[in-house]
């Protein structure tokens, strides 16, 4: 009788978001932020994109049930929207807009939804708040590539980051602000050089968000960030035996 093999599981880390997470791997062949964050967990935990180019928190709401399931267990999660539902409201088609208060309202839903989900309702959330906005950049890239426009401000992406600040100091979230961490008030001159096409991130926007989500895991969870050394007192292991402990 064959003896039974055991499994080795292995933590996870669930990321939940609109394009910005969706295309998070990697960006004209440089590595995203999930890409860096898959790089920097490796053999520590499995990293779960659940990112959905185009969504709003209302979408977001809806996809809870098919991708949380009852019980899970990850490290963190964390959740990106607000980049669509600032976007500005208007009478055409597909307008992505929510109001600011829905979102705001979407967003504590959303965290106590995950919450009822999770096997531990401690479970860290991690809430970021939406991008920069390089509005000349945005709508040139709209034009060319869709012949429309899909109107966007910086001004609205920062009031809705604003929310998000104070939802996560009313619900014990973690926060990740990405406005300041690519320079949203310091001038498209400076934050356009972190934006690919005016939204999304280009080589150099993933790697200081990258950077900034380490550096709120590190302050805020460093018992969940990577162990740098083994003789770390806390911190997430590598897995397995090291190579030269099995020859």
């Amino acid at each position: 009788m064959l003896a039974r093999t055991m499994i080795m599981s292995r933590p996870t880390i669930l990321l939940f978001g609109d394009s910005i997470t969706q295309q998070g791997f990697s960006i004209a062949q440089s590595p995203g932020w999930v890409g860096l964050l898959s790089d920097k967990y490796t053999r520590r935990a499995d990293i779960l994109n659940r990112g959905y180019s185009g969504y709003n928190t209302r979408h977001a709401l809806k996809l809870i049930p098919t991708i949380f399931e009852a019980g899970m267990d990850p490290l963190f999660v964390t959740c990106f929207f607000g980049a669509n539902d600032a976007s500005l409201p208007g009478n055409r088609e597909h307008n992505q807009h929510v109001p600011v208060d829905e979102y705001e309202m979407n967003l504590r839903t959303i965290v106590t939804d995950i919450r009822k989900l999770l096997k531990h309702p401690t479970t860290p959330i991690i809430l970021m708040t939406p991008p920069p906005l390089d509005e000349q950049a945005w709508d040139k890239y709209c034009r060319d590539v869709h012949g429309d426009l899909s109107p966007r401000s910086n001004e609205s992406s920062k009031l809705y980051g604003e929310r998000v600040k104070l939802v996560a100091k009313e619900t014990g979230c973690c926060l990740v602000d990405s406005f300041s961490i690519l320079g949203g008030n310091d001038g498209a001159s400076t934050y356009g050089q972190s934006l690919e096409d005016g939204l999304h991130l280009s080589a150099r926007g993933n790697q200081l968000l990258f950077n900034g989500l380490m550096e709120v895991i590190s302050r805020d969870l460093p018992h969940l960030a990577p162990k740098v050394s083994e003789d770390d007192t806390e911190g997430i292991s590598l897995q397995g035996a090291q190579w030269k402990e099995l020859c």
